[in-house]
């Protein structure tokens, strides 16, 4: 059995929530992080859940949009000072060029601070990274650039990781089965129109690709603040279509798969 620990659970623009980030215990005190959220705030959100910077070890990044690389230059300006800490980043091939520019421009020489405890690995979709007793495979998705999702399995146990995508068959081919679907959802299926330009997903989609995968549950992440929908009607939306328990993911939230 695995432990999904949500650091962050809004959209670019949301004010109420960290932006996105998760956390998976690994053996022997390690963590493992998707995405890192958006400026420091991934380093306040891993106090808050106990995990110890020097803990993180790997750090799998789905694409290059601000709201899930920014806090990537504080996560390794921190670690840089941690003399145990090391720290290994997957990603695709165009996703590490640009967070790498990225470090060059903002916080030049920061690759140089952490020398070779810091590694880089580019990531093929479909080939599965084994880190102890887990296995990551990466997948392609349909977002408006090049982006990941995660199929992560832990002997029988297995969470899918979908948080920005439009909807499409590769993440209902790699969820069969799965014991959780973590699912971007944009708004209602009232708005599909403007969640689609935007390379995003409904309630009602995420529903769908749930119950099309046999998937156990489905949490929903990647939200937009409360002013600007009604949670608990995505919800609703997402269970009709799916026909399974839904959850809306929040901040610092734990999920057993």
């Amino acid at each position: 059995m695995g432990r999904l620990i949500f650091l962050g659970t809004g959209d670019a623009l949301n004010p109420e929530r960290a932006q996105t980030s998760l956390a998976l215990p690994l053996a022997a005190d390690e963590t493992m992080l998707f995405d890192a959220s958006s400026g420091t705030v991934v380093l306040g959100r891993l106090a808050a859940a106990g995990i110890p910077l020097e803990s993180v070890r790997h750090l799998f990044v789905s694409h290059h949009h601000f709201d899930h690389v920014g806090g990537v230059a504080p996560l390794l300006t921190a670690l840089a000072a941690v003399p145990e800490a090391s720290l290994t980043v997957h990603a695709a091939p165009q996703t590490l060029r640009a967070l790498r520019d990225f470090l060059g421009l903002t916080i030049p020489g920061v690759e140089d601070w952490l020398g070779e405890r810091l590694g880089w690995h580019e990531l093929v979709p479909g080939e599965p990274i084994e880190v102890g007793e887990t296995q990551v495979t990466p997948f392609l998705m349909d977002h408006n650039l090049e982006c990941m999702g995660f199929r992560v399995t832990r002997a029988a146990s297995v969470v899918v990781l979908a948080v920005d995508t439009r909807p499409c068959r590769e993440v209902v081919e790699w969820a069969r089965g799965a014991d959780l679907l973590v699912h971007d959802t944009h708004g209602p299926q009232s708005a599909a129109e403007k969640a689609h330009a935007m390379g995003h997903s409904t309630a009602a989609e995420a529903g769908e690709a749930a119950r099309a995968a046999g998937v156990s549950r489905l949490i929903l992440t990647h939200l937009p603040s409360s002013q600007a929908v009604d949670l608990e009607a995505l919800v609703s939306e997402a269970a009709a279509a799916f026909g399974g328990p839904v959850d809306a993911a929040q901040d610092l939230a734990t999920f057993d798969f």
